[in-house]
């Protein structure tokens, strides 16, 4: 078995190597041979009079991933090695239908150009016209350079610069990777091997950040090693001379040794593992149009050249690696006989297609009775589900694209903001262990749950923390970031140090309890749950005494959730903290004090009702909180679906059933008044829309491509295939 599954790694690695060719032979006539066979054509193309061409490693290049992921799927058990073999055996056919593939999908860019060419002549200006004449390849042999240029002249500009700038990243990335290659070599090169004989001890001084959170990485800044010889000489270790191994963030540990390697000696060091606490995204801001870009990116190369030229005078060393690396490039191209051209004509043509395609599909609209349609289809889907009894609202209004359209007589559908200060898993272990013992009622069990919660200590969230974010400064001050480039030891004490990776910036909860004179644990870095509750209600409270608007009050919870929720997920899954759940009927599946709270924000209540959960306003922005099995909740109301059944547009089903109308405010926070062009946003009409305009550009680009596979590419272009010419490569497949 070992051995048949070592002749399947040959065939994959053989593969590879068809596609970088060898270049180190002692005969040039061998190279140059070499070089004629891998560009051989394989299939030559015209559509519009225009040629294309597919060659032998473009075409190798694409077996070789499609066998690569058969032996994946092999090696991963997914399919048998009978199959992988089949698959092997039966490779003059995918080399086949592969060249036939890359041949109509050549012929698919040049339609995508032919038509660009023709909008341009139609409706550009005489400049534009001239330039698309002049560059045009109708009747000309293929070539590289020509059909650059052809593509130049009929792509806007927009999708002009999109094409430089997808080219100039994939070179750089390659670029980048054989920098990190050569800057190693350097480094390993200017290291003066130290002995490793005669060693009495290593002496190891412990980095300065020895405190992880789960999941992070080893930071070795300050971390030193002094070697001790027999005869009392000290010497310091460079980094390249030992090994550091053993760390692993992957489980909360009190103590984890990190041994540090010399030689055959070893000295360790302890670092602790803890839970990691939530870092937050960028805080969500106001759209922003972003600024029309007008300007044409230098080519990845000529600002290469330039970073060269201004590095000759300043950074002698720069200027070696720069260009260097630059070399290194060019020769990996040129190994597999490709030049820049290549790949920027690769960007230009998956461009050209894009930009026709979005061009097919801004003729697609939707019609007013279209909208209607849709609505009164999804309308009748939410009836027949509540009438053949679903118990759950939202599992029938989840499960529709259009959101809540149908509500029980008694019902409002309201949206709120949650902010949730979550019990600690340590305090939630206990209430399940005394909940499991059975030895107290549900009113007891409540009892117990709030006094742990009344315990927990919150973290407040730094919104400039961000544990696997890179500190941009080349010499940062922080001791604990990677770029540290001073002699003091020790965490770092500035209070008002910016640096993203300096452990002061994870929390604020020292500085906001100071600001709220707050009570505040400095073992435990955290405010008490009740103290940082009161501050939150007591800010809310000023808003909303001050006659705060609704959105002003939407606008500052938000701010407060965003920086005071301590639970990650309403970040990562839930937009933000933006929760909006969507609560109607006498029932939800959410937990009952949410709920009745909810709902009293919404429906109001008796004086008792808003005493026991404690609501300050009225209306949308209204809040209050509660104790629930999750920790405590600050709730506040952020919008109706629907505000009386009898109001206008809402239309009487029968079966104590309403409908909602079409314009209703589904998000009050949402909601944008309709301009002269479009419809309100926030609406259930205009998510019906947007639904149906994504749906129809889809259906017609799809269109598009169907009747140019189906019909086209057989009527209108000609394909010439030359299957003898990758007969080497089927049979190097077919003997392993």
């Amino acid at each position: 078995m070992k051995k048949k599954l070592l002749v399947l790694l040959i065939v994959l690695v053989l593969a590879a190597s068809m596609i970088v060719a060898t270049a180190c032979n002692d005969s040039g006539m061998i190279v140059k041979n070499q070089e004629r066979d891998f560009t051989q054509v394989t299939a030559e193309v015209s559509y519009a009079d225009r040629a294309a061409q597919v060659d032998k490693l473009e075409l190798n290049a694409t077996i070789y991933n499609f066998v690569y992921n058969y032996y994946n799927y092999y090696s991963q058990g997914y399919i048998s090695q009978d199959y992988y073999r089949a698959v092997l055996d039966n490779i003059a056919e995918s080399y086949d239908q592969a060249n036939e593939s890359l041949a109509k999908s050549e012929a698919y860019t040049l339609k995508c150009i032919d038509e660009l060419y023709k909008l341009v002549q139609a409706n550009g200006t005489d400049e534009e016209k001239a330039k698309a004449d002049a560059a045009k390849t109708t009747g000309k042999a293929y070539s590289v350079a020509d059909r650059i240029k052809e593509i130049e002249s009929v792509l806007p500009l927009k999708d002009r610069i999109a094409a430089v700038e997808a080219y100039n990243k994939d070179r750089q990335e390659a670029f980048d990777t054989l920098r990190e290659a050569y800057e190693k070599e350097i480094e390993n090169a200017s290291v003066t091997n130290k002995s490793t004989d005669n060693v009495k001890e290593l002496v190891v001084t412990a980095p300065w950040k020895v405190v992880y959170e789960k999941g992070e990485s080893l930071l070795e800044n300050g971390l030193k090693v002094k070697v001790v010889y027999e005869d009392g000489t000290e010497v310091e270790l460079e980094r390249s001379e030992y090994t550091v191994t053993g760390f692993s963030s992957e489980e909360v540990k009190a103590e984890q040794e990190v041994t540090v390697t010399f030689g055959n000696t070893k000295q360790t060091f302890t670092v602790e593992i803890v839970a990691a606490k939530p870092s937050r995204p960028a805080q969500p801001k106001e759209d922003e149009e972003e600024e029309e870009k007008t300007e044409i990116p230098d080519l990845f190369e000529v600002d290469l050249d330039a970073q060269i030229e201004a590095a000759k005078a300043d950074d002698p060393t720069l200027y070696k690696t720069l260009k260097e690396v630059k070399r290194r490039l060019e020769k990996q191209m040129s190994s597999n006989y490709r030049e820049y051209s290549y790949y920027y004509l690769a960007a230009l043509k998956e461009q050209a297609v894009t930009a026709y395609e979005e061009i097919v599909g801004k003729t697609a609209s939707v019609t007013a009775a279209e909208i209607t349609a849709e609505f009164n289809k999804k309308l009748n889907e939410q009836e027949q589900a509540l009438l053949l009894g679903t118990s759950k609202y939202s599992d029938v209004s989840d499960a529709s694209a259009v959101k809540s359209q149908i509500v029980h007589e008694d019902g409002k559908v309201f949206y709120v903001r949650n902010l949730l200060f979550k019990i600690t898993d340590d305090l939630q272990a206990k209430y399940d262990e005394f909940k499991a013992e059975k030895v107290a009622n549900d009113e007891a069990l409540e009892l117990y749950l709030n006094g742990l919660i009344d315990q927990t200590g919150i973290y407040v969230s730094n919104v400039e923390y961000d544990k696997d974010a890179t500190c941009e400064e080349e010499e940062c001050t922080c001791t604990a970031c990677e770029n540290y480039a001073g002699e003091n030891p020790g965490p770092c004490t500035d209070p008002d140090c910016t640096c993203v990776k300096c452990p002061n910036k994870r929390y604020v909860t020292k500085a906001y309890a100071e600001e709220k004179g707050l009570d505040y644990d400095e073992e435990t870095g955290t405010i008490n749950i009740l103290a940082a509750l009161n501050a939150v209600v007591a800010e809310l409270t000023a808003l909303s005494e001050g006659g705060a608007t609704p959105t002003e009050m939407i606008e500052a919870f938000d701010a407060l959730t965003y920086m005071m929720n301590d639970d990650s997920g309403a970040f990562d899954a839930l937009s933000n903290g933006k929760l909006g759940y969507g609560l109607s009927m006498d029932k939800s599946d959410y937990v009952p004090n949410f709920t009745a709270l909810s709902r009293t924000l919404a429906y109001g209540g008796s004086a008792e009702d808003l005493a026991k959960w404690h609501v300050v306003g009225e209306g949308v922005g209204s809040f209050g909180w509660c104790y629930t099995s999750y920790g405590i909740h600050v709730v506040m109301l952020s919008g109706y679906a629907l505000e009386d059944p009898e109001a206008d547009g809402v239309t009487d089903l029968g079966e104590g059933l309403y409908a909602i109308a079409q314009d209703t405010i589904t998000d009050y926070a949402s909601y944008e008044p309709a301009t002269e062009d479009d419809l309100a946003k926030g609406t259930v009409i205009y998510e019906i829309k947007e639904k149906l305009l994504s749906d129809k550009k889809d259906e017609l680009i799809g269109s598009f491509k169907k009747e140019f596979y189906q019909k086209d590419v057989d009527e209108k272009a000609k394909i010439t295939y030359y299957a003898k010419r990758y007969k080497d490569l089927i049979k190097q497949y077919q003997d392993q």
